[in-house]
């Protein structure tokens, strides 16, 4: 999970988020249902680039984001009513051509997927909003979001997402079937000798060949870089001299680096759950996995005052005793599933745990009852959550999340060495005994990927930008507090808005970030410095 941050997939409100990098979860927010909502808007894919066969170009060399080029301005967007009844009611869909490679026009283009929603009222502009990963929909959750969204947002703005490049309808990622996916995905995550390491490689490094196989041609142009600079040509071709943007999760990073890249193209700008590009990845991981700690002793807290629809102990302590149990028991003796090939073992269960985590609202109750019935022999539940939080469809195909998130986190910052992973194993069991390990592992799959990365860890300053809003949550699981707080310190007109409660991203669990971010965007006027929301 180190990296993605999809964000909360079973939100507050039943909005799915998306999260970051595979923990080998892949989506979101949470337990992000939304990667399996088949929406088909966008339409045709990339144009005069092959979906792959041979291994892909030679990557692009490495950039900071303060290299990069402006895009020429792009056509207008032709938007047309969502075909089929794939898209909700009232939703338009356009497909932006962008070039694979701006350096080598040869190379074709790709088809980037929209959808839009009008204002509703006198509009005041356009919001493009990213929902996190990387590699979930974004196309996809806008119909599911559109809903939750603020009065005020919906009347006075053109709400906008994309599938950023490799993800859903523009040139998607992919890896292997939907048998080898299972393998992947339910591979154990907590290795506990070198041969168990080793094993992770092997398998790691058969994933990344099957991504090369299918995908080698896009795989070098899917970072968060690549994204950044389509997300220029988008507001290009959507007529704005300047962006609006609201981003959660992952799309904080893509927001940062946007701002990076064109600060004085930022007209307003959200991250909310935000991910500091400052922080390594072993050093993310291990301020990662205490956050998850932390959120499952406060979830244990809950289950022992009889909150949660599973109590085997009187206090937090005892319930997590009794989970490590159940973890291990089902490590030894998965639980049958109703599907074939199917089961419920400790890397599902994992899984569905970390999904609850993200929203307590939405989230505490479900994976109580989860647990519990998975305590009586009961998969069916946990099995669910895993699904949803991998973007696994009941048939037993997948979304390309988990394909997507993997090809942007490896591409995006240089992995850390096999050995050094190794080394870090024993600290981060000691200080995360349930879930250090299976974190660590996540880091394991980037040691082996045949891309350089493009992107180097270092604060983004975005120098030149109007003042840029970030939000951090006191106790989020997933973009831990204190990134936020560094994010905004980082930026050059960076302003942090805290909220002072559980779970991953602000936005939709609290009225008054709603109101403080709204306010931001509707008048371009940021909120006094130290604004806390304690609702």
């Amino acid at each position: 999970m180190t990296g993605t941050v999809l964000g909360p997939s079973v939100p507050s409100r039943g909005v799915p988020f998306p999260r970051r990098r595979r923990w080998r979860p892949a989506l979101a927010a949470g337990l992000a249902a939304v990667a399996a909502v088949a929406a088909g808007c966008g339409g045709p894919g990339r144009s005069g680039a092959g979906a792959g066969g041979s291994p892909g170009p030679p990557a692009p060399a490495p950039t900071s984001p303060t290299t990069a080029q402006a895009p020429a301005a792009g056509r207008p967007l032709r938007w047309a009513a969502c075909r089929g009844g794939q898209g909700p009611a009232g939703f338009e869909c356009a497909t932006l051509q962008v070039p694979l490679d701006p350096g080598d026009p040869a190379k074709g283009t790709i088809g980037l997927a929209l959808d839009r929603h009008p204002a509703t009222g006198r509009a005041v502009g356009t919001l493009v909003v990213n929902p996190g990963g990387p590699g979930v929909s974004g196309v996809d959750w806008l119909g599911l979001a559109w809903p939750a969204l603020p009065l005020p947002i919906r009347q006075h703005f053109a709400v906008v997402s994309f599938d950023p490049p490799g993800v859903g309808r523009s040139d998607p990622v992919t890896c292997g079937t939907p048998r080898q996916l299972d393998a992947y995905l339910t591979s154990d995550l907590m290795p506990t000798a070198p041969a168990g390491w080793s094993a992770l490689a092997s398998l790691d490094r058969r994933f990344a060949a099957g991504c090369v196989a299918r995908s080698g041609r896009i795989l070098p142009y899917v970072g968060t870089i690549d994204a950044a600079r389509d997300l220029d040509r988008i507001r290009a071709a959507l007529g704005e001299a300047k962006l609006s943007y609201l981003g959660f999760s992952y799309g904080t990073l893509l927001g940062a680096t946007y701002a990076q890249l064109f600060p004085r193209r930022v007209g307003t700008m959200v991250l909310d759950g935000a991910i500091d590009p400052a922080v390594g990845p072993l050093a993310m991981l291990a301020a990662q996995t205490r956050a998850i700690e932390a959120e499952f002793d406060a979830f244990a807290a809950t289950c022992a005052a009889g909150r949660c629809g599973w109590r085997p102990a009187s206090t937090a302590a005892g319930v997590v005793a009794a989970y490590e149990r159940l973890l291990a028991r089902t490590a030894r003796r998965p639980l049958a599933a109703p599907r074939s090939g199917q089961v419920v073992d400790r890397t599902v269960l994992l899984y569905a745990t970390v999904a609850g985590l993200y929203v307590p609202a939405a989230g505490w109750g479900a994976l109580g009852q989860a647990i519990a019935a998975a305590a009586r022999g009961d998969g069916r539940p946990a099995l669910a959550m895993f699904d949803s939080y991998v973007g696994r469809y009941a048939g037993g195909g997948y979304a390309n999340t988990i394909e997507a998130e993997t090809a942007v986190d490896c591409e995006d910052a240089p992995a850390p060495s096999l050995a050094a992973i190794e080394a870090a194993a024993p600290a981060v069991a000691r200080q995360a005994p349930v879930f250090g390990l299976a974190d660590l592992e996540s880091e394991v799959q980037c040691t082996t990927w045949p891309v350089p990365a493009t992107r180097r860890v270092g604060p983004i300053r975005a120098p030149g930008s109007p003042p840029i809003v970030v939000v951090g949550s006191t106790h989020d699981p997933v973009t831990p507090y204190a990134w936020a707080r560094s994010l905004a310190g980082e930026l050059a007109h960076g302003v942090l808005v805290t909220r002072d409660g559980y779970g991953h991203t602000g936005y939709f669990a609290s009225r008054c970030v709603q109101q403080v971010v709204d306010a931001y965007l509707l008048s371009g006027r940021p909120p006094p410095a130290a604004t806390t929301c304690r609702a």
